[in-house]
């Protein structure tokens, strides 16, 4: 059931909401004035909401205002890129277009000396144990996973935040992959190694293989047709005879 909480220190319409590696959610951009883009309340400062207190941290001010049409991504450092917005095309609303961005440093990058990740495998499957190897001077305690963004118009559609099951290893930790497809699409993440103060290693790009395409798209075409043209009883047809039943050959996609 939805429960009331507490609530950002500002309204915000067109903002940018972004998942990081420790579980906090940075909330960036948006105008708290009446109207579609209205760059009078433009809200400058980004919120940090942390699910664990359940409260949101006014943080340091942008610099310029991100409305419609902005985004925020989460970059493999750790850092947030806050970007663009601007009016839409023939409104005479009055944000300007900016064709340009800043970066934002989280409260993590502050608190410590951040791990690192020294080898890992490029793809897992669903629920296959894996053992990252990690920089012996900072122990690690967590791992994440936060699915590479695919934002516009101040919405993320791809960005997705997993915490691994880990379990103590020889030389660190042993990751379980996420084992349901239904919270772990297949796909890339960004893989973050985590401290007990919660401060992250820089991202590294790990990809969920499923196994589904492994035959047609790794090992070769294996598909039951080959492309023609023309018509098949045009003696000019240029095209190749259809294969007999098990037969591989090699068409387009």
């Amino acid at each position: 059931a939805f429960r009331e909480l507490q609530p950002m220190a500002a309204a915000r319409r067109h903002l940018n909401l972004t998942l990081l590696p420790d579980g906090t959610v940075l909330a960036t951009g948006g105008s708290s004035a009446a109207g579609f883009n209205n760059s009078t309340g433009a809200v400058l400062a980004p919120e940090l909401w942390d699910p664990a207190t359940e409260t949101w941290t006014t943080l340091a001010a942008m610099a310029v205002p991100r409305l419609y049409h902005s985004v925020a991504l989460l970059l493999p450092d750790g850092r947030v890129l806050a970007a663009g917005g601007g009016h839409p095309r023939d409104s005479e609303h009055d944000d300007p277009n900016h064709f340009d961005g800043q970066l934002f440093s989280p409260p993590y990058l502050f608190r410590g000396p951040r791990p690192s990740i020294l080898s890992a495998p490029g793809a897992v499957h669903y629920g296959e144990r894996f053992a990252p190897l990690f920089a012996p001077e900072t122990a690690v305690t967590e791992i994440t996973w936060v699915r590479l963004g695919s934002v516009t118009h101040g919405f993320d559609m791809n960005q997705r935040f997993l915490r691994l099951a880990v379990t103590p290893a020889a030389q660190g930790l042993a990751v379980s992959a996420p084992a349901d497809p239904r919270l772990a699409p297949p796909g890339h993440y960004l893989m973050f190694a985590l401290t007990a103060d919660g401060v992250p290693s820089q991202g590294r790009v790990i990809r969920l293989d499923s196994g589904l395409f492994r035959d047609g798209f790794e090992g070769g075409a294996s598909s039951a047709w080959s492309e023609t043209v023309g018509e098949p009883d045009d003696p000019d047809d240029s095209g190749t005879a259809s294969p007999q039943p098990g037969q591989k050959t090699a068409g387009r996609l």
